[in-house]
């Protein structure tokens, strides 16, 4: 078997059967390793198969039946470098964060289940690497679904009765949003009489634009909001992020963008021509996203609590997002915020897991203050610098990136939305520094010295990007 020719349903197959391994390991330890040996596996397997879609696209159907009458999977530059940087992220949780693991999610879980939390886990990276990689609309519900209920589970595990209703409001919202991009599908395939993507396109360039597809494209947009917590259909997010493992977040919350806006891009740009939906995306989604990026920069200066505030800072980066989708040459500055912004996420998350595993309190009036922490203190430091997008970090380019295309193409508005969002951004940031660094010492002062080689890898990553960044973004527009 050509690695070549299989590539592209091996990458969905290799977590899947580690999860598979996993539940019928009946131990936590094994489970853990095997957890492991596939992830590496299945990241080295999306890098060493990027060279053969760089110059065009893989195409791949089950049982070797064509395209219009099977399941195919279809890769290129674009969503393999999305599946290389998930991958990425699994093995990041697995290889630098098996101790908070341990000490946040496993003392929560009896001896004999602790297996199934790394099959659950492989099971949701499947389904997200499926979504990624479908060419057909059905599929990528299924796999929507899979990885979903995979979610659903591990985002309830905590010590906190309170997760079993962030995890019951995620379940509520994810099912609704799921169910629309369902009923959305289901209007395509009404109106086209397909489901694989490049047949659907084809049928919809030939023909007028009607009701039925234009209430297609309502519902799978309102359905992917509904996933990526647009605001004000965000507090889902909130309840389960806040009661979440920190450390788990440094995985759901750093994919969880890219993967929607995957879903919706691929509509937008390979099912349906963009250029039909101007009017609803200048004159609805473009406002929300203003509102948005103001609301959510607002609420995170005025949250008491270190975890509460970068949730509403992820509000609020969803918010650029979605301004980003509305500007159709902005396809490069998009993918550079959806990697940054998921780099820094994992940086925070990670920062929070191991104030975590010292306190119970994060509260920004409460916080006992660290003692020593040297190491911990300058990472910490780092990551704030590049998280609020100061000059000479990867953010700051990003944001001037995004103003120069704002006033490109005459958005004087979101011009003046951006710098006031980012304004707010330096005060919540502050709020955090003082938080962190000023706060004055007492007898129940924290000590961090454990192992810091996960914050210091993302850290470094941070600043290479500085480097590497704008040659991948630049595949990216090659691809669009």
């Amino acid at each position: 078997m050509q690695i070549s020719t299989h590539f592209p349903v091996l990458q969905i197959l290799l977590p899947l059967v580690a999860g598979i391994l996993s539940a019928l390991s009946f131990n936590g330890r094994r489970a853990y390793f095997i957890s492991l040996l596939f992830a590496a596996s299945a990241f080295a397997l999306s890098v060493y198969s990027y060279q053969f879609v760089s110059i065009g696209a893989a195409s791949y159907t089950m049982g070797g039946w064509q395209p219009e009458y099977a399941i195919e999977y279809r890769l290129d530059g674009f969503n393999q470098l999305i599946i290389i940087f998930i991958n990425a992220a699994l093995l990041f949780l697995l290889l630098f964060g098996k101790s908070l693991i341990n000490s946040s999610i496993l003392k929560n879980i009896n001896d004999e289940y602790r297996h199934l939390f790394f099959a659950l886990l492989l099971f949701a990276h499947s389904g997200y690497l499926g979504v990624v990689s479908t060419n057909d609309l059905f599929n990528i519900y299924v796999f929507v679904e899979i990885s979903s209920l995979a979610t659903y589970v591990l985002m309830s595990i905590s010590a906190k009765r309170s997760s079993l209703i962030g995890a019951f409001d995620y379940l509520v919202i994810g099912t609704i949003g799921a169910t629309l991009i369902l009923i959305g599908i289901g209007f395509i395939l009404a109106y086209t009489g397909g489901l694989n993507i490049s047949q659907v396109a084809s049928i919809i360039s030939l023909n007028e634009y009607n009701k039925v597809l234009h209430t297609s494209i309502a519902f799978i947009l309102v359905g992917v909001m509904l996933k990526i917590a647009f605001l004000p259909m965000h507090f889902w997010m909130r309840r389960a992020y806040m009661h979440t493992s920190s450390i788990l977040l440094t995985y759901f919350a750093a994919i969880g963008s890219i993967f929607c806006i995957c879903i919706l891009m691929r509509f937008l740009y390979f099912v349906i021509d963009i250029d039909h939906l101007t009017f609803m995306l200048e004159r609805v989604i473009r406002p929300a996203a203003f509102f948005v990026m103001i609301l959510g920069s607002f609420l995170a200066v005025r949250s008491k609590h270190l975890k509460e505030i970068v949730v509403y800072s992820t509000t609020a980066q969803i918010g650029y997002i979605f301004l980003l989708v509305t500007i159709i040459d902005a396809k490069m500055v998009l993918f550079f915020l959806l990697i940054i912004d998921a780099a820094n996420k994992i940086a925070l998350f990670t920062i929070i897991a191991h104030l975590e595993s010292k306190t119970n309190d994060l509260s920004v009036d409460n916080f006992v203050g660290l003692n020593h922490s040297v190491l911990f203190k300058t990472l910490t430091a780092f990551a704030l610098l590049s998280s609020v997008g100061l000059p000479f970090t990867s953010m700051f380019f990003v944001k001037i990136s995004i103003l120069q295309t704002l006033l490109s193409n005459s958005l004087y508005v979101g011009f003046v939305v951006t710098i006031a969002s980012s304004l707010l951004s330096i005060l919540y940031h502050l709020k955090i520094t003082k938080m962190l660094f000023l706060t004055k010492k007492s007898e129940n002062t924290i000590e961090i010295n454990e192992d810091l080689s996960g914050l210091v890898f993302i850290v470094a990553l941070q600043f290479i990007s500085l480097f590497y960044i704008s040659n991948i973004a630049n595949n990216f527009e090659f691809m669009y």
